[in-house]
């Protein structure tokens, strides 16, 4: 489903490569880990799958990259909102609303869920994550592992094909 065929990479006005010709390949239904040391390109790398690399943080990009076969090359980050789910290092950081349950509805409003169907798909995503009791709540006053949560249900809700998590188990404690 996902495809790298010689993606390389290196910020505008740096010498230093930051993916160099990375090639692979995910199948439908494949979990992939991408490890490796702070600075590696983990990032990186991970935000070439939805195009927020170059689109939003510049640079260049060669190399191919195939999502269900399509070709991401001159696509929009808008135009693999319903397929790329991604989630970031910091879920505070890429909130856009002040509470849980508006957080979580959000992409589902922006991309012209009905109104019907977002309710359905916030109630499912808040007991799926165990997190019903904090639809009320206020973003901010959420623990690092409460706020990991709703982001990735504001990206679950949407149900994206592929779903792509920047170190997901950051503010997680053992249990979470």
């Amino acid at each position: 489903m996902i495809e790298f065929s010689e993606v390389s990479f290196r910020y505008a006005h740096s010498d230093v490569v930051r993916l160099d010709r990375a090639s692979f390949r995910i199948d439908e239904g494949e979990l992939c880990l991408v490890v490796g040391n702070t600075g590696s390109g983990k990032s990186t790398l991970l935000g070439c799958i939805n195009n927020l690399v170059p689109r939003f943080t510049g640079g260049v990009r060669t190399g191919q990259i195939r999502i269900g076969g399509r070709d991401t090359t001159f696509l929009q980050p808008r135009e693999l909102a319903t397929t790329v789910g991604f989630v970031g290092q910091d879920p505070l950081a890429g909130f856009v609303t002040d509470t849980v349950e508006d957080e979580i509805a959000y992409s589902m409003e922006q991309l012209g869920f009905t109104a019907v169907e977002m309710r359905r798909r916030v109630e499912e995503t808040l007991d799926l994550l165990g997190i019903a009791d904090l639809r009320d709540r206020t973003l901010r006053t959420l623990s690092g592992g409460q706020q990991q949560r709703v982001a990735l249900g504001s990206v679950l809700a949407t149900s994206p094909r592929v779903l792509v998590l920047d170190e997901p188990t950051s503010a997680l404690d053992p249990i979470a």
